[in-house]
């Protein structure tokens, strides 16, 4: 749910959030953070914290907002001048990530997607995912969505504590690449199957071989919340991409539907990683 504070105590401090807000409730008919975010290519939750003050946008964005808002005169100019006031000296305009420096709006947005799905479908080819590595190999492979004691924070919240329905597609190269060396991945491969004893994680292998799928082209993660909205998050070399238009998302879907199919269960994922792990037993470091 879009957090909206109703009074200007609780925007006290934040002019830009006061002003932005004000303008939009002003709006007939009055537009949505999703109809918004969908026109200026972010998620309904960045228009959501741009508008609450928990989020300060760039020049660049807010005249753009201003545009999506139909903000004209002076109203306009007024608006701007207070977006020169309060951004960031530092600040640069959002265009969906920010490469391999600092954590993009659109990386802040996934994680805080990952606390509210109800449950996670993820595809993951070549590498172990996030919330199912062990520490070493955690430290082998820093993630594009937060540091090691992050992760750590975040496998609580969504394994652990089981409230998110979590399935695991992964790739056979994700086993037979050995990250960070026979010893980690023994370690990392033990830990899979302990997760899939105490049911904490449905992991499904697919192995090589099959036909060509749109999977191959890279791994997604797709999230799906109570209130019956879902994303895509993908992942690739510092970037994040926060997928929200409910085509686009479908086309996912269709593909966690194809993988469904091509994958071994997760009995059959269970004797695979048992004869991974056995090799690796009897392999020298």
């Amino acid at each position: 749910m879009p957090r909206h504070p109703d009074t200007a105590k609780q925007l006290d401090g934040r002019p830009l959030a006061r002003l932005l807000r004000s303008h939009w409730l002003a709006r007939s008919p009055r537009p949505t953070t999703r109809d918004v975010g969908r026109q200026l290519g972010v998620s309904h939750t960045t228009v959501s914290r741009w508008l609450d003050g928990t989020l300060v946008p760039t020049a660049e964005q807010t005249e753009a907002l201003a545009g999506a808002l139909g903000i004209t005169g002076k109203a306009r100019a007024d608006l701007l001048q207070v977006a020169t006031w309060v951004t960031p000296k530092r600040a640069t305009p959002n265009r969906g990530t920010h490469g391999l420096f600092g954590i993009s709006h659109q990386t802040a947005d996934a994680m805080e997607l990952e606390k509210q799905a109800t449950s996670i479908t993820e595809w993951s080819p070549l590498r172990i995912p996030d919330l199912l590595q062990c520490e070493d190999y955690a430290r082998q492979v820093p993630s594009n969505m937060s540091d090691l004691p992050s992760k750590s924070e975040r496998q609580a919240a969504v394994i652990e504590d089981r409230r998110t329905k979590y399935e695991v597609f992964l790739g056979r190269p994700a086993l037979t690449w050995r990250v960070g060396g026979v010893t980690v991945m023994a370690k990392q491969v033990g830990q899979l199957i302990e997760v899939l004893d105490q049911r904490l994680a449905a992991v499904r292998l697919v192995l090589e071989g099959s036909d060509w799928h749109d999977g191959q082209i890279g791994p997604f993660a797709l999230y799906d919340r109570g209130d019956g909205e879902s994303s895509v998050v993908v992942q690739h070399l510092g970037a994040v991409t926060l997928l929200t238009d409910r085509e686009i998302v479908g086309r996912y879907r269709q593909l966690g539907a194809t993988l469904e199919q091509i994958a071994l269960t997760p009995e059959e994922t269970r004797r695979h990683l048992e004869d991974i792990l056995r090799d690796l037993r009897t392999t020298s470091p």
